[in-house]
């Protein structure tokens, strides 16, 4: 009666998880995971993107999001995503800068992100490793940089587009595939490998056969780049904290040392956060790390080879992971060497390689279903770990605080980081953490340019201009290129009592950022003085 009665509840319950789990609990899963996330606060480059930002507070500035450097209140970063500078808008008109509602529209987008992926796992295999594929997408603790910043958004918009867009290529719809892709292109610059991606589905999945949806993808990448370059956008990009300059050479090898850790970082669960990434320039192929890397790249590139007819998906999975990896890989030179919310899109290929592992042909035969089983107990056994680590990982994000503590923890030996934590702590007028963290960054680096300004600031305002005047003397030695540099050495002569020098700088940095009020009013203040 017992053993009846459960064949029933099966014969019920599980045709109704699999009709409604695209659209009921998948989305479920990933909301009640980052759920919370939502009582996070904005960090980092979340404050000058909205707290900061007048673009996003009024609709009479869309011309200038449509037209205009994401980071339109600062330096020119040759970040054009109008797509993304459209949602932050959004979100304001909804929220204000109540920072849930923005976190609400980040979670909303990955689990819109995980619904599709498992519609496409589904419309490529089935059930099963759509399920898998999807679960390893939504709850794998590498995501959760991608998820909780809400700078990070346009990796969200571009994953949304760019599967949605995928999803329909496969459909044989030409008119909404186009569009699609182009917001994808207006939400991150990667979108720009997508081509590639068609490209190599039409040959590995619909075996060669192309048709106007291939044509049309070239022919948008194409007028993206024209418009792009006409509004004056190039793909350089401005100098970070952790940005390094490399030949080519070191970059080639760069590129097989990053592509060995993202492996360690994708399959190891318990590998360090790194909210921030710095990686040590190989010099040599006998760094361990790029022989990892040409070993991963050579069995990936088996691995298609070997699964391009009896296992397609599984080919086409681990391809779209290379080609989104491209952009990534610094062959081209980028203002940092990693970072972990970069491998939200090639994500979607890996996952999709993974789930379709469960349905290889050997594992089909009845003689070997215990092998099936197995996979599926490890891969669900796996699931839940990562669950466990995204929850606690997610932590780190709540506030600048845990999520610079974090980035120090993950880079001990850079000096700039301090810096910024020494920034919060002022921030929140704890003037004695400050002064902790600029001593601890010019501990590290003598030179460390926000720290010498910072704490001859305030050693100048705490009446010490004797002590002040060693930092503060480091800062006007520096040869300055972005505007806030400009104004921070200009700020420095003030200090030390060089009016005419500190009028000098104080013009070029409004030279470079024109529509700044402060320095317009610290120029200002300067100039009605009296001069000796």
């Amino acid at each position: 009666m017992f053993g009846q009665v459960m064949s029933e509840l099966r014969k019920s319950i599980f045709p109704w998880i699999v009709a409604h789990f695209s659209l009921f609990l998948l989305p479920l899963l990933s909301l009640l995971i980052y759920f919370p996330s939502l009582h996070h606060d904005f960090i980092s480059d979340d404050r000058p993107l909205v707290v900061e930002n007048p673009y996003i507070k009024s609709w009479k500035y869309l011309p200038e999001m449509l037209s205009r450097d994401a980071w339109n209140i600062s330096e020119p970063t040759n970040y054009w995503r109008p797509v993304f500078s459209i949602s932050l808008a959004l979100d304001y008109f909804l929220w204000g800068l109540n920072p849930l509602g923005f976190h609400l529209t980040n979670i909303l987008l990955h689990a819109i992100n995980t619904v599709l992926l498992f519609s496409l796992g589904r419309k490529l295999l089935n059930t099963t490793c759509a399920v898998l594929a999807s679960l390893l997408f939504a709850l794998h603790p590498i995501q959760a940089h991608a998820v909780n910043f809400i700078s990070t958004r346009g990796e969200l918009l571009a994953a949304f587009f760019i599967l949605f867009s995928f999803r329909t290529f496969l459909s044989g719809r030409t008119i909404p595939f186009a569009i699609a892709f182009t917001l994808a292109l207006l939400s991150k610059e990667t979108s720009m490998v997508f081509p590639l991606a068609v490209l190599v589905a039409g040959i590995i999945l619909e075996k060669g056969r192309q048709d106007l949806r291939l044509i049309s993808a070239f022919v948008i990448l194409g007028l993206y780049l024209l418009v792009r370059l006409s509004l004056g956008f190039s793909f350089s990009l401005i100098p970070l904290i952790f940005s390094y300059q490399a030949p080519w050479d070191i970059r080639f090898l760069l590129a097989f040392k990053v592509l060995a850790l993202y492996f360690l970082a994708v399959f190891n669960l318990f590998e360090m956060p790194h909210p921030f990434w710095t990686v040590e320039m190989p010099t040599t192929v006998n760094d361990p790390y790029v022989i990892s890397g040409v070993l991963i790249l050579l069995f990936l590139l088996g691995a298609i080879w070997r699964a391009w007819k009896k296992e397609p998906v599984i080919a086409f999975g681990l391809a779209w992971f290379l080609i989104y990896f491209l952009p990534i890989s610094n062959l081209k030179q980028l203002n940092q060497p990693m970072a972990e919310h970069w491998l939200y899109l090639p994500m979607i290929g890996l996952c999709l390689a993974v789930g379709a592992l469960s349905n290889v042909s050997f594992i089909r035969r009845r003689e070997v279903r215990l092998v099936r089983v197995g996979i599926i107990a490890a891969s669900a056994v796996f699931l839940i770990f990562a669950a466990l680590v995204l929850r606690e990982k997610a932590k780190i994000y709540q506030d600048d605080e845990s999520f610079w503590l974090a980035a120090i923890r993950a880079n001990p030996k850079v000096a700039g980081l301090y810096s910024i934590l020494g920034g919060t702590y002022l921030a929140r007028q704890d003037i004695l953490r400050a002064r902790e963290f600029y001593v601890k960054a010019l501990a590290l680096d003598p030179n460390d340019f926000p720290a010498n300004y910072m704490l001859g600031s305030l050693l100048h305002r705490a009446g010490q201009p004797g002590e002040a005047k060693i930092y503060l003397e480091r800062i006007t030695r520096v040869q300055p290129v972005l505007a806030q540099e400009f104004y921070a050495v200009a700020h420095a002569w003030e200090m030390l009592g060089d009016q005419q020098r500190a009028i000098v700088f104080y013009r070029k940095a409004l030279e470079l950022n024109p529509a700044s009020a402060w320095i317009k009013e610290r120029l200002a203040i300067m100039e009605k003085q009296p001069r000796p």
